[in-house]
C-alpha cells in the first residue's frame, strides 16, 4: 500500500513540475494572461507542493533526478542478479568441504537472514532500491534452499517445487511493492500450473514447456487478473499483470505457430501452424487496439512487437524459398515503410482533436 501511494506521489510530483515548465514559458503565460501575484503565488505552491512530495515520499522532483532514479534502478537491479550468481557461485565452490548438518543450516538460514536484510532495508529507505536488490537474492536463496535440499536428501524432482517458489515471490511483492518479484512469481506459478496439467495427463512434468496450448487459457487469465481482482492495494501491479499475461499467450501462439506440434487439435501440422500464425495476427491486433482505448502503454507495444514478428515469419515461410533473396528484402523494407505510415496514421487519429461546434 505505501509503495502505491509512493507511485501515486511520484504521478502527481510529475504533474506539478510538467505544469511549472508550461507555465514557465512565455507563450502559455500570455494565453492565461497571469499577474506577477498569481505567478507568485503559483510558484510559492508548486514548489512547496514538490518539497512535500519528495519529504514524505522521496519523489523524483527534476528530470535530472528521474534519469538518475532510473540509473539507480538499473544498478539495482544488475547488482541483484551478480549477488544472485555470487552466492549460486560461492556454495558450488566450498559445498563439498561442508558436513550434511552444515549443509542443512546454511540452507536454512540463509534465506532467512537475507529476508530480515530485506526487511531492514524497506524500514530504512522510501525508495525501495536496495530493498529490490536484498528481495531478489533472498528468492534466489530460497529457490536454491529448495533445490539443493532436495539433492542432498535425494528427493525427486517434482512440479511441486514452483509453487512454494512463486508464492514466495508473491509475498515479496506484495510486502514491500516489487513488480520484478511479482512477474518472476506470476511467471514461476504458471509453470507450476501447466506442470501440473501436464502431469494429470500423464506426461512427464517437465515436459510442460512442449505443450504451448497449455499457457494459452493460463496467459489470458493473467492477463484479465486484473479485472476480477478489486483492491485497494498497489495499482502498479496491473500492468505487470497485463504484460507477463500478454507475453506468454502471444509466445505461446508464436510457439505453435512455428511448429504446429504438439498440439490437441486433430489436424495435420501444416494446418495447425498455419491457423495460429492468423490467431497470433488477429490476437496482436486486438492487443494493440485494447492498449490504445485502454491507454495500456505496455500492452500496445508488446502487440506491435509480436504484429511484427507474426507478419516477417509469415513473409518468411511464404517467399524466401522461391524469391531471390533482394527482392525479399526489398518488399520487407517497403512493408516496412508502409507499417510506418500506417501506425503515422493511426497516431494522428489519437491526437487531441477541437469538439464540435468549438471556435
Amino acid at each position: 500500500m505505501a509503495n502505491s501511494t509512493a507511485a501515486a506521489a511520484q504521478r502527481k510530483a510529475d504533474r506539478i513540475r510538467a505544469l511549472r515548465e508550461e507555465i514557465s514559458g512565455a507563450e502559455l503565460r500570455d494565453v492565461l494572461q497571469l499577474t506577477h501575484e498569481q505567478l507568485a503565488r503559483f510558484d510559492e505552491w508548486s514548489r512547496n507542493g514538490l518539497q512535500e512530495l519528495e519529504r514524505q515520499f522521496d519523489v523524483d522532483t527534476t528530470s535530472s533526478q528521474r534519469r538518475v532514479s532510473w540509473g539507480m534502478r538499473i544498478a539495482a537491479t544488475l547488482g541483484g542478479f551478480a549477488l544472485c550468481a555470487a552466492l549460486v557461485l560461492f556454495f558450488l565452490r566450498y559445498w563439498g568441504y561442508l558436513e550434511t548438518w552444515q549443509q542443512v543450516a546454511i540452507l536454512i538460514a540463509t534465506p532467512m537472514l537475507l529476508l530480515a536484510t530485506t526487511e531492514f532495508a524497506a524500514r530504512r529507505e522510501r525508495a525501495r532500491y536496495f530493498t529490490g536488490l536484498f528481495g531478489l537474492v533472498a528468492l534466489t536463496a530460497f529457490i536454491m534452499n529448495l533445490a539443493v535440499l532436495g539433492s542432498i536428501f535425494n528427493l525427486v524432482p517434482t512440479e511441486g517445487a514452483l509453487l512454494p517458489w512463486g508464492v514466495f515471490a508473491l509475498l515479496l511483492a506484495y510486502r514491500y511493492g516489487l513488480r520484478l518479484h511479482l512477474a518472476i512469481g506470476i511467471a514461476l506459478l504458471t509453470a507450476y500450473a501447466a506442470a501440473t496439467v501436464t502431469t494429470l495427463q500423464g506426461n512427464p512434468w517437465n515436459y510442460f514447456a512442449g505443450r504451448p496450448e497449455v499457457f494459452l487459457p493460463l496467459g489470458l487469465a493473467v492477463f484479465l487478473a486484473p479485472f476480477a481482482i478489486r483492491r485497494s492495494g498497489n495499482t502498479d501491479f496491473d500492468p505487470v499483470c497485463r504484460q507477463v499475461g500478454a507475453v506468454t499467450l502471444l509466445t505461446a501462439i508464436l510457439a505453435l505457430a512455428e511448429s504446429g506440434v504438439p498440439s490437441y487439435l486433430p489436424w495435420d501440422r501444416e494446418t495447425i501452424a498455419r491457423l495460429y500464425e492468423l490467431v497470433g495476427l488477429a490476437v496482436s491486433v486486438g492487443a494493440i487496439w485494447w492498449g490504445i482505448a485502454r491507454g495500456w502503454t505496455g500492452t500496445v507495444n508488446t502487440g506491435a512487437v509480436f504484429f511484427t514478428i507474426f507478419l516477417f515469419t509469415r513473409l518468411y515461410h511464404w517467399w524466401w524459398l522461391w524469391m531471390p533473396k533482394y527482392l525479399f528484402f526489398a518488399l520487407i523494407g517497403l512493408l516496412a515503410i508502409g507499417l510506418v505510415a500506417a501506425f503515422k496514421n493511426l497516431r494522428t487519429r489519437l491526437a487531441i482533436t477541437p469538439e464540435v461546434g468549438a471556435a
